[in-house]
């Protein structure tokens, strides 16, 4: 777990997401901007810490979730589900991972905002739903792939 000190510092040790904290306002930042923020397992990882170490830390007041580049989250990052298209293990872990990332949000016992700045599609558009106040881009676009892709 990684403990947040100080007011306005970056916390380190984490690659996948940037995580800031000033004036009781946390703000995580999806961070893989050339995949348009796409979530594999070690971004799934260090959100799940993320949330832990903010729910704990009572300066904390608030969530802001945001994406760094022109993509709020184009959902699940289809190269992992590729490597597990033979390997069950894998297939299983990555579907239960998907379910537990929004009930992480849902659950999140301070409130957490979205900052919609692009594409949120898949995980982007459930964690949508699972925020407490969405605030869109005009730019935002909301979709959910797994619906033409018949995979619901």
């Amino acid at each position: 777990m990684i403990n947040i000190t100080g007011k306005g510092e970056k916390v380190m040790g984490y690659e996948m997401i940037r995580l800031e904290r000033k004036d009781g306002i946390a703000t995580m930042t999806l961070n893989r901007p050339d995949k348009l923020n796409a979530v594999n397992m070690k971004m799934r990882s260090e959100i799940l810490d993320a949330l832990a170490v903010l729910e704990a830390d009572d300066e904390v007041k608030v969530l802001i979730v945001t994406g760094e580049g022109r993509a709020f989250c184009a959902g699940a990052d289809v190269n992992e589900f590729a490597e597990g298209a033979n390997n069950q293990e894998l297939q299983k872990t990555i579907n239960s991972k998907l379910l537990e990332m929004a009930k992480a949000f849902y659950d999140f016992e301070k409130p957490v905002i979205g900052a919609i700045n692009g594409a949120a599609a898949g995980d982007g558009a459930q964690w949508a739903l699972a925020f407490d106040l969405n605030i869109a881009s005009d730019k935002a676009k909301f979709a959910w792939p797994a619906t033409y892709l018949g995979i619901l």
